[in-house]
This record gives C-alpha cells, sequence and structure tokens, in this order.
C-alpha cells in the first residue's frame, strides 16, 4: 500500500498534502458538473458553482444553507429521500432528478455516495451530476410525438374485405345484416364526409330542361 503522505512527489506536481488539497479544491471547483457534499439534515457542506450558478447564487451563498432553502418541500423532500437511503444502505445510488430555476427545468442524473468518517458512521453523501437536459427534451417529444401518433391512429378506421352492395340501389348491408346508403355506411366505418352535388349524365337525365 502506498503512503500518500510519504510518497515521492510526482514531477510537476504538488509536492505535499496541502498543496494537493488545493489542487483537488480547484478540480471540483472548475468542474462543469455540479458537485456537492450534503449532510444528513440537509445541510450544503460543499458546491461547487456548477451547482449553485443555475439557481443565480454563488457557492458561498449556498453552503452552510439546507436544501429546503434552494428547493421546494415536495423536490427537497425527492431529494432528501435517496440522501437518507444513501445514509442507511451505506451503498452509491443513481437517479434522474429535476432543477426548477429562473431559466426553466433542468434535468440531471445524480449519484449519491455515502462517506464514511473516523469512526465508520456515515457522516455525509457526496453527489455528483450530469446534466441530460438536451437528452430529456428528446425523450419528452419523442413521447409526445408517440401520444400523437397514437391518438391519430384511434381516428383512423378503414375499410377492407368484400361489401355486399345492391346492384340496383347500391346500399349496403352491414354487419347487422342492415341496409344502409353508401354515403353512411362509408362515413359511420371511416374520416371520410360527403358533399352532395349532381353529375353531368345525371344532371341530363334528372334535368333535361338544364342540361339544354
Amino acid at each position: 500500500m502506498v503512503d500518500i503522505d510519504n510518497a515521492d512527489p510526482v514531477p510537476g506536481g504538488a509536492s505535499s498534502w496541502p498543496e494537493r488539497v488545493e489542487v483537488m479544491q480547484t478540480v471540483l471547483d472548475a468542474s462543469t458538473d455540479p458537485i456537492f457534499n450534503i449532510l444528513e439534515d440537509g445541510t450544503y457542506r460543499y458546491v461547487n458553482a456548477a451547482f449553485s450558478g443555475p439557481f443565480g447564487k454563488t457557492p458561498e451563498e449556498v453552503i452552510g444553507r439546507r436544501i429546503w432553502d434552494l428547493f421546494g418541500s415536495e423536490e427537497a423532500e425527492k431529494r432528501m429521500r435517496v440522501v437518507r437511503q444513501a445514509f442507511a444502505t451505506r451503498e452509491t445510488l443513481v437517479f434522474e432528478v429535476r432543477v426548477p430555476t429562473p431559466a426553466g427545468d433542468r434535468h440531471y442524473i445524480t449519484s449519491v455516495r455515502p462517506i464514511a468518517g473516523p469512526d465508520g458512521a456515515i457522516s455525509s453523501v457526496v453527489c455528483i451530476s450530469k446534466e441530460i437536459t438536451d437528452r430529456k427534451q428528446v425523450e419528452l417529444e419523442r413521447e409526445r410525438l408517440i401520444e400523437e401518433l397514437k391518438e391519430a391512429l384511434a381516428k383512423v378506421r378503414t375499410l377492407s374485405g368484400l361489401l355486399p352492395i345492391c346492384a340496383h340501389c347500391s346500399k349496403i348491408r352491414d354487419d347487422r345484416g342492415h341496409w344502409t346508403r353508401v354515403e353512411s355506411y362509408v362515413s359511420a366505418h371511416t374520416q371520410a364526409k360527403f358533399s352532395h352535388g349532381v353529375c353531368p349524365d345525371c344532371l341530363r337525365r334528372e334535368y333535361p330542361e338544364v342540361g339544354r
């Protein structure tokens, strides 16, 4: 096992533990992914700018505050249920979360990892989020289109098979044995609508004075 405190410094790297801590702090602060550390009572012990920024706040304005100060009661409780579960199970959990912001809802996938203190008990959880807003919007749009397609298909009815039709009056016999006019039958089984007019042949036959 390597003794980190007594290990030889890496060329170009931090040579002491305080310097290494400073490097890690810089990496966390500069991350474009939201990273935060939260206690069991919902108090933020650390957040980076990627986490506080969407709320229009600096990390310093968030650290020390509780989750209910940033989220409404319902949204805060959703998150705290996962935090409590991580404390209880000591397992890393992954879940999707919606974050309401002044600029609109943002969607993230977040990992919640419990951290044990010197006594072995879980003292806090570290959360790292990855924004998936664009992907979520695509999924929501796809779901919307699928629902629209289902509705459209439910409205579309087609005719198929052999239709018994009278050779003289052209009425159609339905599946109950009733004879109905063609337009009534088609309208009842499709989305087609009829408008009535007179064809040239019928016009000459029925209204010869008009056809002259």
